[in-house]
């Protein structure tokens, strides 16, 4: 009798999870809450890549503001959306303590704008676009631009402040043809006129500095030095001066000549000879919607470093290529989404 009781109390106990649990499933299980789609990808922040626009043309990025629950929207929504001017500077402390050079910097206004500051979300709609406008022109990707972005408390909605999704720290990142990191192994640098012992740096980044330039650091400067933006080198690209077109897939190389300059005078700036560049495509053997870019740099230039030493100035040679792979999905519509950074 009495094993006979507890297996009724257990047989009670299951029907009542299995009714509580059908009850559940009717209502909303999780709050609903908004929150900026805006993952961190980067250092901290999310980096968004955008193609260089020249003459203060806009281009413009859309931020997704998503509603979570476990069921859809039934309601709308009016989010309100604003320049956060606090987490950056909690960011910056925090990672990079006294190195204020290598702080991220609040992207100033005259380089983007917001048409509202407040994003609709309808009923039956999850997910809704912020659209935010950038211009370029003028900006020197020396430093690290960041537009910090947060939801607005209001009486309306729940923020979902879980890791911070009610904000978005984007680090804007233009971008040309011809932008990148560039496997430098193969530029070697040598001290003077010595030609047997040479330095590299593994690799060179290529920030935009128009629709046909870019810039990157001399020699083996390096990228986080505090006096980087002394060591700029400019690269433009020349129109090419022979395309050759693949048969049958649209494919080409191309061949050109490249200009390189730099800014500050105390570097002595110096090419020899004629820099050059050839840009070739192929499609990917294994998956054919990818097309394969390869860039090859050319060039030779000497330059001096006279902010090492109080004492000295270091004289170096720079020689060899710089290559670049960049990928491109032919599948994918948005040019910034196709490529594979």
């Amino acid at each position: 009798m009495r094993h006979i009781s507890i297996y009724k109390i257990l047989l009670l106990g299951a029907l009542f999870v299995v009714s509580g649990c059908n009850n559940e499933w009717e209502e909303e299980l999780y709050t609903r809450m908004v929150s900026l789609k805006a993952p961190i990808n980067r250092d901290d922040v999310s980096v968004i890549y955008l193609r260089y626009q020249p003459d203060n043309l806009q281009v413009t990025y859309k931020l997704p503001v998503i509603v979570s629950g476990s069921k859809n929207n039934d309601r709308d929504y009016s989010v309100h959306i604003d320049v956060d001017n606090d987490t950056l500077n909690l960011l910056n402390f925090g990672r990079y303590a006294a190195r204020s050079d290598l702080y991220y910097k609040q992207l100033p206004e005259e380089f983007f704008e917001l048409p509202s500051k407040t994003c609709r979300i309808p009923s039956g709609v999850d997910v809704a676009f912020f659209p935010i406008h950038f211009n370029f022109s003028g900006l020197d990707l020396v430093e690290k631009w960041v537009l910090p972005l947060t939801i607005l408390p209001d009486p309306s909605y729940t923020l979902n402040t879980y890791k911070g999704r009610q904000k978005a720290l984007l680090w804007i990142m233009p971008f040309n043809d011809y932008s990148g990191i560039y496997n430098a192994a193969s530029m070697y640098v040598y001290f003077g006129d010595n030609t047997t012992k040479y330095m590299t740096a593994s690799t060179r980044e290529a920030r935009v500095v128009d629709e046909n330039t870019v810039f990157f650091y001399a020699g083996i400067t390096e990228e986080l030095a505090e006096n980087r933006g002394d060591f700029k080198v400019k690269c433009e690209f020349l129109e090419p001066d022979e395309v050759t077109e693949v048969e049958a897939t649209g494919l080409y190389l191309k061949k050109g000549r490249l200009v390189l300059t730099a800014e500050n005078p105390a570097l002595e700036f110096e090419v020899i000879g004629e820099p050059t560049y050839e840009i070739k495509e192929e499609l990917d053997i294994d998956r054919p919607h990818i097309i394969k870019r390869f860039f090859t740099l050319t060039m030779e230039y000497r330059y001096k470093d006279p902010v090492s030493s109080e004492n000295m100035v270091f004289p170096y040679r720079c020689k060899g290529t710089m290559l670049m792979q960049r990928n491109v999905s032919t599948l994918v519509p948005d040019e910034d989404q196709a490529i594979f950074w």
